[in-house]
């Protein structure tokens, strides 16, 4: 499926270009003893029953003194897993299923028919800092939306050591026209070493969003240059590189 992409570049012209995931083959691939390609299977792994909130629950300890009330059915489970394998149900653990459904469950794990979703946000410390309703994001990177040059060029040796890139996507020309403008900007990135910050929305400096539901990006712009070829990526990132804290 081709996927278009509206772009702008530093002089607030735009135009719809193509995009496509970069999404290298391995160059390893796992074979069986015979070389016949491997199978992926789905397997139950287990059951509510033997769950370990459920196996837990069978034992009636009494609270003893100096010992941690949480500890001493865990101690016994631990026993148990050693001795007798009751986390595992011989007639259906691996066992393969084809036709499956997301079912929600609750704190007994009993199926629930009414879900309401919360999303919580925790700081860099992992301190719950707020819980709200889940965000739903329209995509902003095509249709009346632009994406825009932001202006922040950053040296691509401070961006590396700075981020963490988890998508990346390369950008390609339908025409002539589109080849001149995107190899215009390759060739300014190369030139410089340096990458872009890119912004959508109607401000032209908010994250990314590359479909309708997905999560917010902050993207950079890389671009690649040799004779008249070029290449332009677009690295999308939401996670900050940052030291480990000091006592």
């Amino acid at each position: 499926m081709i996927r278009y992409i509206k772009l702008a570049n530093d002089k607030k012209r735009d135009a719809e270009i193509t995009f496509r995931s970069l999404n290298p083959k391995p160059a390893i691939t796992m074979v069986m003893e015979s070389g016949d390609k491997v199978i992926t299977k789905r397997v139950v792994k287990g059951t509510s029953q033997t769950s370990t909130q459920t196996l837990l629950a069978n034992y009636n300890e009494k609270p003893k003194e100096g010992i941690d009330f949480q500890m001493q059915p865990a101690s016994k489970l631990a026993e148990d897993l050693i001795a007798k394998d009751p986390e595992s149900d011989l007639e259906l653990t691996g066992k393969f299923i084809e036709d499956v459904s997301r079912v929600y469950i609750n704190e007994d794990e009993k199926p629930v028919f009414s879900v309401k979703k919360t999303e919580k946000i925790f700081s860099p410390t992992a301190e719950l800092k707020e819980e709200r309703e889940p965000k739903y994001n329209d995509s902003n990177i095509t249709g009346e939306s632009i994406v825009n040059w932001t202006g922040k060029l950053m040296p691509k040796a401070k961006v590396y050591n700075k981020l963490v890139f988890h998508k990346k996507y390369q950008l390609k020309h339908i025409n002539g026209l589109t080849y001149d403008f995107l190899f215009d900007m390759a060739k300014q990135l190369a030139d410089k070493d340096a990458m872009m910050m890119m912004g959508g929305g109607a401000s032209g400096k908010e994250p990314l969003v590359m479909n309708d539901g997905g999560k917010p990006y902050r993207a950079f712009l890389e671009g690649r240059i040799k004779g008249d070829k070029y290449c332009l990526i677009l690295h999308l990132t939401d996670q900050e590189l940052k030291p480990l804290p000091t006592e």
